[in-house]
């Protein structure tokens, strides 16, 4: 694991826009059509943030580029607190994106249930043939996507492991979700981790401890990234 310390999270947001938009030029210059999954939470909006602010850099389609999601909130189409609705408000509101490349996992206004929505995200993930970038925030006790310490998610491995489980009676609201399961996370050439801020130092320790988080369980198939601030790094 390559580890990217930088004096905030700031600087943390703009080092890891460059990097990921170099990973986009590159593959489209390829002829592909990059695959990026995106994150929530506090490092995720600033990642989003920074990529908004530099979208106007010449070299990027970003009507031929793919997204998809770590992890959704089971609540309803637009709600402030799903993580589509934070993409849909900074770097969507600032680019041109093909609506048929964003994978958005179903609201729960959707008239479906919770385990079909799942299952269905987990069908639309295994269309998917190549994943780029698997960016993934780093809670306080080290969960990634919705996959949180002592759960049965994490159970979920080996080869014939959905890409995509329901989750109930989350220890963090709310408490229903839908979050790719860490095989699916670890197709992913780049699994880039984000942690920063004094309250995920714990976190940040527990990746170089010989007890595993969940964070600690992915892994990319090309490169494993934590990027992480001054403040995270201390501990």
């Amino acid at each position: 694991m390559r580890t990217a310390v930088f004096a905030g999270v700031d600087e943390l947001a703009d080092a890891l826009a460059a990097e990921l938009l170099a990973v986009l030029r590159d593959r489209q210059a390829d002829g592909a059509i990059p695959c990026v999954v995106l994150t929530g939470g506090t490092g995720g909006a600033a990642a989003l943030a920074a990529l908004a602010r530099r979208s106007g850099e010449p070299g990027v389609d970003w009507s031929r580029v793919r997204f998809l999601w770590g992890d959704e909130r089971w609540l309803p189409t637009g709600d402030p607190e799903r993580n589509d609705r934070l993409a849909d408000d900074s770097l969507f509101a600032a680019v041109r994106v093909a609506r048929e490349l964003v994978h958005r996992a179903a609201a729960s206004d959707s008239g479906t249930s919770l385990d079909a929505a799942a299952a269905d995200y987990a069908g639309v993930v295994d269309a998917v043939d190549r994943i780029d970038v698997a960016i993934a925030g780093v809670g306080p006790d080290g969960h990634v996507a919705s996959l949180f310490p002592g759960r049965p998610e994490l159970r979920v491995v080996g080869p014939d492991a959905p890409s995509a489980v329901a989750v109930r009676d989350s220890p963090k609201p709310p408490p229903e979700r839908i979050s790719l399961t860490a095989p699916a996370l670890n197709r992913a050439d780049r699994v880039w981790l984000i942690a920063a801020g004094a309250g995920k130092r714990d976190a940040v320790a527990d990746l170089f401890e010989p007890r595993r988080s969940p964070a600690a369980a992915l892994d990319g198939r090309i490169e494993t990234v934590l990027w992480t601030d001054e403040a995270a790094a201390a501990g």
